[in-house]
């Protein structure tokens, strides 16, 4: 359960306005966290200003007034970097009633908010060969342009999909309790990075690192954007009454990130282990998002999943499909340009589409979206010749007359000694009426043949493509099968 209880909410939802929060010049977020940061509650290293001061004037709920300075004060240091949130503080308060459990929401500690962008939500709606069929409201669902048998089960799972939704985007919002001895993260409500409180006189000081790992999760990368709260609770009587809370944002609204103080970094955070292929992942995917962390390889994309036939809804919307892209596999190599096939796309039907990345180190050269195609590649002066074969269906939904039957296409690809990649060739592709389709080609991809076998029967040649090297081209020899069985030689 979050934080406060229920009843604080509705507190501090009544006393906040309305009106959106907007970057306030009480609030300044430190980029990068000090030299010699170390959780020990000193605060030695922070020589930087304090982020904000918190005081009488910032309490917002509590029955219990601040009195003064001595009663209730502080100077909250926040920093941020790639190490995570680091948060340091020195309270002024008479009477000393740390929270030490979960549960002790009223006893005195620190919370923070912390909300990062977060994807386009796609439409309600379910997509078939014809479409998206959105479905704006649940009497959308009357209103389908071909009627659906059950029109009650479609606005049940209308309404099961806005609870969905918000659930979805929890995951961009969180709250931080800093309580003494522990950092506890609601929603998930665990604990995570680590945090000391040391008295003082009049008060206490602590330091806390919130570790990137622990974040909400975010759809920018580089990370630019990001929303910030701090409260102060405060407790002097010890009875699990909220008696004082203080808040860095008079606007404060529980949970709600438009009230928030909104921070525009002028260094923005880089993460993962490839960070030039994971962000350009993140934009190629749309509605894709992530969970911050030093060594990120995985995304996650929201779509609404076509499938053929679906006259009605048949599953979320949307679903959510991981794109994990350290699986990357060698291909081959031109001197210290390396090719790669690595997964870096949702193919929009809940599969993953691969990309086949020409790098030096981890500079990316050159990328191309090649689906679920197999590779075959050979070194032809000034660098690669490329071969990609597809191997599937007349229809990737395998709607229409013959659209799950089997098809082949071919496409040569050539790649300079930059790592640059042509423009695709395109070979004839095979169709079959449900035949089996085979290819092959020599090593060196001098010859490239495919045939057509029906049930048992031997393959039938039906086209070979043979690699000129006066030329530098190839040339195309179709097949069909003669009446007695014999295939014979159509087009020279």
């Amino acid at each position: 359960m979050p934080l406060l209880s229920a009843s604080t909410a509705l507190l501090l939802l009544a006393a906040a306005p309305t009106t959106s929060a907007s970057s306030s010049s009480d609030f300044h977020l430190h980029e990068g966290l000090p030299s010699g940061f170390k959780v020990d509650g000193k605060l030695d290293e922070w020589k930087q200003p304090p982020s904000l001061l918190l005081g009488g004037s910032n309490q917002v709920a509590g029955k219990s007034k601040v009195a003064s300075p001595a009663d209730l004060s502080a100077k909250i240091w926040l920093a941020l970097g790639t190490e995570g949130l680091a948060v340091a503080g020195e309270v002024r308060d008479d009477r000393v009633q740390l929270s030490t459990k979960p549960e002790h929401i009223n006893d005195d500690h620190v919370e923070i908010w912390l909300s990062l962008p977060q994807p386009a939500m796609p439409p309600i709606a379910f997509v078939n060969q014809f479409g998206d069929q959105e479905l704006p409201t649940a009497e959308s669902c009357k209103d389908t342009e071909r009627p659906m048998d059950d029109i009650e089960a479609c606005q049940t799972w209308w309404k099961e999909q806005v609870e969905h939704r918000k659930q979805l985007v929890r995951a961009f919002t969180l709250q931080y309790g800093l309580l003494s001895g522990s950092v506890v993260r609601y929603g998930p409500k665990d604990t995570v990075g680590s945090i000391r409180y040391e008295p003082m006189d009049g008060g206490y000081r602590f330091e806390a690192l919130i570790p990137p790992s622990a974040f909400p999760r975010t759809a920018e990368a580089p990370l630019r954007n990001l929303k910030v709260l701090v409260d102060l609770v405060d407790s002097d009587e010890g009875k699990g009454k909220l008696e004082t809370f203080l808040s860095s944002s008079p606007r404060r609204k529980f949970g709600d990130p438009s009230t928030f103080h909104a921070v525009a970094l002028a260094k923005p955070l880089r993460f993962g282990a490839w960070p030039d292929l994971f962000e350009r992942a993140l934009k190629a995917n749309e509605s894709a998002s992530y969970q911050p962390g030093p060594d990120v390889q995985a995304l996650q994309a929201w779509i609404n999943p076509a499938r053929g036939y679906q006259y009605a809804p048949e599953e979320d919307s949307p679903i959510a499909v991981d794109i994990d892209l350290s699986k990357v596999e060698s291909v081959g190599k031109l001197g210290d340009v390396e090719l790669v096939s690595v997964p870096g796309q949702s193919d929009g039907m809940g599969g993953i589409d691969r990309w086949m990345v020409s790098r030096r180190g981890q500079q990316i050269l050159d990328t191309q979206n090649i689906g679920t195609s197999t590779l075959r590649l050979t070194p032809r002066a000034p660098g690669l010749h490329i071969l990609r074969v597809y191997e599937g269906t007349q229809s990737p939904l395998g709607t229409g007359a013959c659209g799950a039957c089997p098809e082949l296409d071919m496409y040569l690809v050539k790649m300079d000694a930059q790592g640059r990649f042509s423009t695709l060739e395109t070979m004839d592709p095979i169709y079959s009426q449900g035949e089996e389709i085979t290819w092959k080609a020599t090593p060196d991809l001098s010859r490239i043949e495919a045939s057509v076998s029906a049930d048992e029967a031997p393959p039938k040649l039906v086209l070979r493509y043979t690699f000129d090297p006066k030329t530098g081209a190839y040339k195309k020899e179709t097949f069909e099968q003669a009446q007695d069985g014999v295939a014979g030689d159509t087009t020279p």
